[in-house]
Order: structure tokens, then C-alpha cells, then sequence
């Protein structure tokens, strides 16, 4: 696909249908540099847009400057509600964030206090982040938020410290290096297990009520149980293998790492290459999590439920596939 491709407003400038293109999409989308976009230029570029769309926009710029600004727009605004998602949860800032919070929660030995604290950061930011980016095309009421907060950081704790107490009961007479190397591997396992539960918790609306489905023109053809359950599932399998690379990497990594003299002789290095470690590894372990699946998933008619197997597009021809944004 050349560079630049002509611009499409309802596309991606990556081909969707290949893990490749998802993959060049999603690092557009987690692009650290459209934090810092002014607010004079999203609304520039927002206006742009319209204007294409509209055929209006007079003198037409380049294919560059059109998926440049959608670019921005996209990493941006949420693409249900059209609002402008808070800096600290949308997906740019996705890796300077968890670089700081999986410092945090790799630590050596780290005390029953340090683990509850930082699984709690890491769960309430996950909260957030799900919030922030959910299909908004099923809303849910500010009780059932909290009830839902309170539940998973509960699980990511419990689990977290069940996961050491076991390893401990159960490893009672291993050697001291056993025990620590075993236990590099909790801070994943929690993190997989709670990421899990707090998506299912965050979304079960999604699961009842289900989410909006739309033909490919982008007309809303209802809203389906089954596509809900498939969008969270799809988000469940990404959020285990974005924390595979970035809680599991590293420790191994590091500990090789420690034994170098070149890191014997500098100690004080030690903390800065983790961090440098973690900063490469998130820098592509999310778009690449994220792009084991299309953002607007699609699903034959067929797997939904009855009210869906005979609709007809504008033309009269049957509708065969429909479309979710996951």
C-alpha cells in the first residue's frame, strides 16, 4: 500500500483486514506525540474533516495533511460519543503511564503494603482507561461504576496476595532464589486474572444489554447480546497478552542484566534500563495486543441473534455482515 493512500474518512490508512495494518493503525492511534496537540489545532482538524465530508473544504489538501488530521481525531475523540477523551486515559498515554506503574509492581520483595498499593493503581487506572474507551453505545449508571471499581481492584488485591501466599505455603522448604524467581511471574498472573474480571465487571452491561451493530454503510441496525459478548472477549485476550511482554520480559531480562559487570560496577543504571526496557516493550506490546482484532469488528449475521438473519440493505439485497466497534 503506497504511503499515502487516498484519503477515506470511514477507513483506516492501514488495510484492517491484515495484523500488519492493525498494527501501523494502533501506533498511529498510541502516538505520544498527539498528547501534545493544541486545542485550536483538534478543532482545525476536526472542521477539516467535516468540510470533506460535507464538500466543502476548498482548497483540498493533500491525502498527507487529510490522514494526518484524522490521525489526531481519532487518537483523540471517543468514536461513539464525538467527545474529546481526558489526556491521562486515552491510548497515547497509555506508555508513559504503565512504565511507572509496572516499575512499581516489579520491585524485588516487595512488602504486602507496596503489592496492595500498586495493584490498586494499576486496577483503577485499568478502570479508567475501560471507562474512557468503552462502546458508549450502552451507558452505565455512576452506582454500578463504583460497585463495579470497588470489585475488581478487590480481585486484583486478593489475588496478588493469595498468588504470593501460596507461592510461599507452597515453597516453604525451596531455596530463596527459587521462591523469587516463582514469584518475577505473580505481578503477570494478577494483572491477567483482575484485567480479565475488571472488563467483565466494567462491561457486563455489554454481556445483557448488548452494543450496537451497523450495516457497512454505518446505519444502526440494533443493538445485540452477542456481539457484546464477543467485543469483550476479543478485549479480555488483548489485555492478557498486552501485560505478557511487559510483566514477564523484563524480570527475565533484568536479571540477566544484573548479573553484566557492567551493571555490578553501576548500580545506580539499574533503575534507568528498567525503565528503558519497560518504556521499548510497551512501545509495542499495546498496538500489537490491540491489532490481534479489528477496532470495528465484524460478525455474520448468522452468530447474532434471530431479529438480524433477514435484514436488507437499501438496495434489497440481504444483509450478510454486520459491525461492532469492539
Amino acid at each position: 500500500m503506497a504511503e499515502y493512500p487516498p484519503f477515506n474518512p470511514k477507513a483506516s490508512r492501514y488495510d484492517q483486514s491484515e495484523f500488519l495494518g492493525r498494527f501501523k493503525h494502533f501506533m498511529d492511534i498510541t502516538d505520544m506525540s498527539t498528547i501534545f496537540v493544541s486545542q485550536q489545532k483538534l478543532e482545525q482538524c476536526i472542521q477539516m474533516l467535516k468540510d470533506y465530508e460535507a464538500g466543502t473544504l476548498n482548497p483540498m489538501p493533500s491525502d498527507q495533511v487529510l490522514w494526518e488530521a484524522k490521525k489526531i481525531v481519532d487518537s483523540t475523540i471517543h468514536p461513539d460519543t464525538g467527545k474529546k477523551i481526558p489526556i491521562p486515559v486515552r491510548l497515547s498515554a497509555f506508555l508513559p503511564v504503565n512504565v511507572i506503574i509496572c516499575a512499581g509492581m516489579l520491585m524485588p520483595n516487595p512488602s504486602v503494603g507496596a503489592t496492595i498499593f500498586w495493584q490498586w493503581i494499576n486496577q483503577s487506572y485499568n478502570i479508567a482507561m475501560n471507562h474512557a474507551n468503552r462502546n458508549a453505545s450502552n451507558e452505565m449508571p455512576t452506582s454500578q461504576i463504583v460497585q463495579s471499581y470497588v470489585t475488581a481492584v478487590s480481585v486484583s488485591c486478593g489475588v496478588a496476595l493469595g498468588l504470593r501466599h501460596l507461592v510461599d505455603k507452597a515453597l516453604a522448604t525451596a531455596s530463596a532464589a527459587l521462591r523469587s524467581n516463582i514469584k518475577m511471574f505473580i505481578p503477570f498472573a494478577a494483572v491477567s486474572i483482575a484485567g480479565v474480571a475488571n472488563v467483565c465487571i466494567m462491561r457486563r452491561n455489554e454481556m445483557k444489554d448488548g452494543i450496537q451493530v451497523k450495516d457497512q454503510e454505518g446505519n444502526i441496525m440494533g443493538s445485540s447480546p452477542t456481539a457484546g459478548k464477543r467485543a469483550i472477549a476479543q478485549v479480555c485476550v488483548s489485555r492478557v497478552f498486552t501485560a505478557l511482554p511487559a510483566l514477564v520480559l523484563p524480570p527475565i531480562l533484568m536479571s540477566a542484566i544484573d548479573r553484566t559487570s557492567f551493571v555490578r560496577s553501576n548500580p545506580r543504571l539499574k533503575m534507568p534500563i528498567n525503565l528503558a526496557l519497560l518504556a521499548g516493550i510497551f512501545y509495542t506490546s499495546l498496538p500489537a495486543a490491540t491489532a490481534i482484532f479489528p477496532q470495528q469488528s465484524s460478525v455474520s449475521v448468522s452468530k447474532l441473534e434471530p431479529r438480524f438473519h433477514n435484514l436488507k440493505d437499501a438496495k434489497g439485497n440481504p444483509i450478510e455482515v454486520l459491525y461492532y466497534n469492539k
